[in-house]
């Protein structure tokens, strides 16, 4: 069932995506803490900001009253994911392309198991990281997690 409903809300969200030229990244509907709740992550070039999602939010959650697409009463959220989005699918690897990001994998590979550098490249089952000049392809199959790396520096606020 939250599978249906993740696909409807799906097909009603990807138009107005695509026309604002936002990234869909994930739509989750799950039950949390006894409440149902509907979240939708967002990303487009150069960030998301607050005020972009706080008025989709607006809008979506009428459409989707009027689509009558959820029949339970639940909790809207539609956010960023973040600074250090995680990179789980295909289309969020193509996405990272030249993009700073740390792969960790679930053994060692030459020596060691963390990873840091521009994503430089997909084969059809690596990933191919450069870390200062050196490349290193890493099979997919052994990406634990992988996550998009800040250019910010916390320690210097």
């Amino acid at each position: 069932m939250f599978m249906e409903i993740a696909n409807r809300i799906k097909e009603i969200l990807e138009p107005i995506a695509n026309e604002r030229k936002y990234c869909v990244v994930d739509i989750m509907y799950k039950r949390e803490g006894g409440k149902l709740v509907l979240r939708i992550l967002l990303d487009k070039e150069g960030g998301i900001a607050m005020d972009e999602c706080a008025g989709l939010n607006s809008e979506l959650s009428e459409l989707l009253d009027k689509e009558n697409a959820i029949e339970d009463q639940y909790t809207l959220e539609i956010s960023s994911p973040g600074l250090d989005r995680k990179l789980e699918k295909d289309k969020d690897f193509v996405w990272a392309v030249g993009k700073k990001v740390k792969v960790t994998t679930y053994a060692p590979l030459d020596g060691k198991n963390t990873f840091r550098g521009t994503l430089i490249g997909l084969g059809e089952d690596t990933a191919v990281i450069d870390e200062n000049g050196i490349s290193t392809e890493i099979p997919r199959e052994k990406i634990a997690s992988a996550r998009l790396e800040s250019d910010i520096d916390w320690s210097k606020k």
